[in-house]
């Protein structure tokens, strides 16, 4: 007797409750994608038998989950800000506290002004690609040290049928020379080295590059703010995310560095998570 939907998902669910918090989730996602077919599938054609294909490719993602490898890795997808995204273990898989990065910085770009906007470290490209898909009138240029997570981020451009300058670059240093812009955002990489958080989770099979900038976890940060008076205009923004035991140092490095206007916002978890500031030389 062949497998059934409902059978297939419970066999799963217990399986991922080692690995998932969302065990019976994950189960319904891998399922639904195996069978191509929406989640509210598997709830209208509960005993309906999975064809041997079917159960075979499901049985794989199900051992690759346990792994872990993250979901959104599995799937090739991931939503952010209701736009889908292709994702692939070359970039971090998007979170949804980063929504509130790009939330701040839509508040500071009126629908009507042509601003300059350069996304630092842009990964799978998200924050470049929702900016310039809700303010079309915006320059954005983006850039990252690896050359895989450009070629991702170019392909999302291209999904989402937007016009983004992607540079491969380690921060500011490709950028062309004399680049001002009117808002700089950047979700860097800000666990230090040794945190055990680093081992919790999915997090093992996440980039490490997109993860740590080294022992403190401050080194990216630090470099962005030092770099940023170069390249904003003044009376320009700076959005960084950041660790929630990092707003004070954060905001010490903009003081020290010509910021004001200094102001972080915690995420939905009421964690200190998200800085900007205004240059002011």
């Amino acid at each position: 007797m062949s497998e059934q939907i409902d059978s297939a998902i419970r066999w799963a669910t217990k399986r991922f409750e080692t690995c998932s918090e969302s065990a019976r989730l994950d189960a319904e996602l891998l399922l639904s994608h195996s069978l191509e077919k929406p989640r509210s599938y598997l709830y209208s054609w509960p005993e309906q038998e999975l064809s041997e294909s079917c159960w075979r490719r499901f049985q794989v993602l199900v051992q690759q989950r346990l792994q872990p490898t993250p979901i959104a890795y599995l799937l090739g997808k991931r939503e952010f800000f209701s736009m889908e995204y292709a994702t692939t273990p070359a970039a971090l898989v998007p979170r949804p506290e980063t929504e509130l990065l790009v939330e701040l910085a839509l508040r500071q770009i009126p629908a009507q002004q042509p601003l300059r906007i350069c996304d630092l470290g842009t990964g799978a490209g998200i924050i470049a690609i929702t900016l310039k898909k809700q303010r079309p009138l915006t320059t954005v240029y983006a850039t990252d040290i690896d050359a895989d997570c450009l070629t991702l981020a170019r392909a999302n451009a291209l999904q989402h049928q937007v016009d983004i300058d992607f540079i491969e670059s380690n921060w500011y240093e490709k950028l062309p020379p004399g680049s001002y812009f009117d808002l700089i955002v950047s979700n860097p990489p800000y666990i230090a080295a040794d945190h055990p958080f680093l081992l919790q989770g999915d997090l093992p099979a996440e980039p490490a590059l997109a993860l740590t900038p080294g022992s403190s976890g401050l080194e990216a940060l630090e470099l962005i703010i030092r770099g940023a008076p170069g390249h904003l205009v003044l009376g320009g923004s700076l959005i960084m995310e950041h660790g929630y035991d990092q707003e004070a140092a954060v905001a010490a490095l903009l003081q020290d560095h010509g910021f004001c206007e200094i102001r972080c916002v915690s995420d939905h978890n009421d964690l200190p998570r998200t800085t900007s500031a205004r240059f002011i030389g």
